[in-house]
């Protein structure tokens, strides 16, 4: 059967979706032949998607677009996903799949649960993948192809629509990782928010200096590609951090507390120890780097209804919301 996707919101994610999907292989991709609707607030993201092919159908209202969809997408930034779904609830059609691109889990499932008729399935979603830059002229054919795209059934969902979510994700080259919410907001907390409030720092300290004016001219690769996530959207990183603040404040008190460690081995001429820390962190980065993609565990591992009913994060580490707490994996 050919699926009809409505996209809402054209911008960077929400376009770079409805160019894979609609540069996809009919025959071989599992969703096979797809019709894209686009909405987004902004009638200009909205023509530039369609300029650039991303979406075959423009839609005026978001409830328009999800009328006859079998899939909706929901990518706005993740403060607007409760009126949303407000908006489209009396819309959807019986059965659609409806699922999202944002970087916070708990909270938009949660929403989900309170707001949308329990007539259709949620299915929260995350692709592991972006660009400091923002906007439909900003999309990438193949911005997702090979990532990692997080998904979090909520309870309800059924059988039908997890299989519709790996049918999509892999249609646009990605693959699908099951993980309970809480689990995944602790964890991109400290390999993705945590980053861009590092590089935000690292960029408020120097700039800050009377001497910027000075320093930039000498300013060359480390500090670009250090603070390169600082040029990401500012809206969509406060949205991240209101909806993720006690793992973030896990992370920030933990780099608080190694750079502490760093200056009282500077004030104390302990290089050696310096060095430890050094070789430590680069050992694990360069064995990071070499970790095959496909050997992530349980990665494209789908949850069964019995599974539903767990969280992953119980069943493998123990309590995830332990890790806030300094506690270890089981």
């Amino acid at each position: 059967m050919a699926y009809t996707v409505a996209i809402l919101g054209t911008g960077l994610i929400g376009a770079s979706l409805g160019l894979a999907l609609g540069t996809a292989d009919p025959e071989s991709a599992p969703l096979g032949r797809c019709k894209v609707i686009g909405y987004d607030g902004s009638s200009q993201q909205l023509r530039i998607a369609r300029g650039r092919l991303a979406i075959d159908a423009e839609a005026k209202t978001a409830a328009e677009a999800v009328k006859e969809a079998d899939i909706v997408v929901l990518a706005t930034p993740v403060q607007t996903l409760p009126a949303l779904m407000r908006e489209i609830a009396p819309h959807l059609r019986y059965k659609a799949l409806v699922t999202d691109v944002c970087s916070t889990k708990a909270s938009v499932l949660q929403w989900a649960r309170e707001l949308l008729p329990t007539t259709v399935s949620f299915v929260g979603g995350h692709p592991m993948a972006g660009r400091e830059k923002n906007g439909a002229e900003a999309a990438e054919l193949d911005l997702f192809k090979g990532a990692v795209y997080c998904l979090c059934p909520a309870l309800n969902a059924t059988a039908e629509a997890t299989d519709l979510a790996t049918a999509f994700v892999e249609t646009i080259g990605a693959k699908p990782y099951y993980i309970d919410p809480e689990e995944h907001d602790i964890y991109v907390a400290g390999i993705s928010h945590l980053p861009f409030l590092l590089a935000t720092a690292q960029t408020e300290v120097v700039t800050r200096s009377p001497s910027w004016r000075e320093m930039q001219m000498v300013a060359a690769s480390g500090f670009r590609d250090i603070t390169r996530l600082a040029s990401g959207d500012p809206v969509m990183h406060r949205d991240i951090c209101s909806t993720n603040r006690t793992a973030l404040k896990h992370w920030v008190n933990e780099s608080i507390r190694v750079l502490v460690e760093m200056r009282t081995a500077l004030e104390d001429d302990q290089i050696d120890e310096l060095q430890r820390m050094f070789e430590h962190a680069k050992t694990m980065r360069d064995q990071w780097l070499t970790l095959p993609q496909n050997q992530r565990p349980g990665e494209g591992d789908q949850l069964n209804d019995t599974d539903l009913g767990t969280s992953l994060g119980q069943r493998l580490f123990g309590n995830p919301s332990a890790l806030l707490r300094g506690g270890k994996k089981k």
